[in-house]
């Protein structure tokens, strides 16, 4: 036992020369960073930025994998939009071909929604972002977006559609139709002249039943009756301030049937924000279903969403990633729309919105915070509270 101890210690003065000899417990390990602990119980994020590069080879987008805020950067997989694993060198991507890429990943037993990142050939030259004559003003007005959740071959969806235009033609105090714009979601039936395709907002949003509405992609209700809609529109509209403004100038090439737009999103308080583009029609004829007894032309329609470019994953469309922009500062994003040969450019105007998080049961959602229209050919200056 005694010759034991005494090898133990002289094994201990070699270890302790040896550390002293190589170098080993130097000031520099001793003051070396922790790695963060990984939250047991976080929700597991993978981003993409940008969402949208060039087709060249050179062009990337880098991906990040979080998990309750923090950064993951190993023992992790993976996954591209066919469920094969993928291998991105410093989890940068780039491709030499046009087309949408997927991907998703899984930490233990947690996996991610899918992203999906788009490489195009070559975007339109994107006009100037406009100048801004107020610098030093942050109190935007703040607007909510209300989406309507219809179709031609829903029998119900007229009561929906008479409540929301009193709504928007409320002449009261109120004013609704100056605090909320509007947007039709046409995702009942397919053999719809307006239906939305490529974008299943429906789901995004958690609609299972028509008629029925969302505000801002926070709250909905299948109610259609006056005060149920004004009641969600007021509980919005008091909910949370404005947090950033939008201006933007927009282009219509009528060659290419290209919309091209750079929006500008001002911060009044430092925060992360998303930003989205849709394009609405009006004056779609499709004879609609009526089981009702409500009374009107509901067979032209208005505010229907032709696109929606603001699609994170197929159960998110709250906008691309800006980034945090510290208060008083901007940050750009240029759109690229393309309009089907089908549908009238005289009838369409734009719907640019900015999302910002808010903590929902314990987690962390994109909101929309402001929202504003403007025409597919023209511009919109930041709208300051007077």
């Amino acid at each position: 036992m005694k010759t034991i101890k005494l090898f133990a210690t002289f094994c201990a003065v070699v270890a302790l020369c040896s550390s002293c000899l190589t170098g080993v417990g130097t000031d520099e390990d001793l003051y070396a960073p922790e790695t963060p602990e990984i939250p047991a119980d976080g929700e597991l994020v993978l981003t993409a930025t940008p969402t949208t590069i060039y087709a060249d080879g050179e062009d990337f987008s880098t991906l990040k994998l979080t998990k309750g805020g923090v950064e993951i950067t190993s023992d992790f997989t993976l996954y591209d939009g066919d469920n094969n694993t993928v291998s991105l060198p410093d989890m940068k991507f780039s491709t030499e071909k046009k087309g949408k890429y997927y991907f998703w990943a899984s930490y233990g037993l947690d996996i991610t929604e899918t992203i999906c990142i788009e490489a195009v050939e070559k975007l339109p030259d994107a006009p100037d972002a406009p100048d801004d004559d107020n610098p030093d003003k942050l109190n935007f007005k703040r607007r909510v977006l209300l989406i309507q959740f219809t179709g031609t071959g829903c029998g119900y969806c007229p009561s929906m559609t008479t409540t929301l235009r009193q709504i928007m033609s409320d002449t009261t105090s109120q004013k609704y139709n100056e605090k909320v714009v509007l947007a039709a979601a046409h995702r009942f039936n397919q053999d719809d002249p307006a239906y939305l395709e490529g974008a299943a907002l429906d789901d995004a949003m958690g609609i299972t039943s028509f008629p029925q509405v969302a505000v801002d992609m926070h709250t909905r209700t299948t109610y259609y009756n006056y005060g149920s809609v004004a009641g969600m529109l007021n509980s919005a509209l008091s909910r949370v301030e404005a947090k950033a403004g939008i201006a933007a100038v927009s282009e219509w090439d009528e060659q290419t049937r290209t919309i091209s737009i750079t929006a500008t999103v001002k911060a009044a308080q430092t925060e992360e924000f998303r930003i989205g583009a849709w394009l609405l029609e009006d004056g779609i004829y499709g004879r609609q279903s009526n089981y009702t007894s409500e009374q009107g032309d509901f067979n032209v329609h208005d505010c229907c969403i032709r696109l929606a470019d603001s699609k994170v994953t197929s159960t998110d469309f709250s906008g691309h990633l800006l980034g945090e922009i510290e208060a008083g500062k901007t940050a750009n994003h240029s759109f690229s729309l393309d309009v089907k040969s089908g549908w009238n450019i005289d009838n369409c105007r734009l719907v640019l919105f900015v999302t910002a998080p808010e903590t929902r049961n314990g987690r962390k959602y994109f909101y929309v915070n402001n929202v504003v229209e403007m025409p597919v050919a023209g511009k919109i200056d930041y709208e300051y509270i007077e």
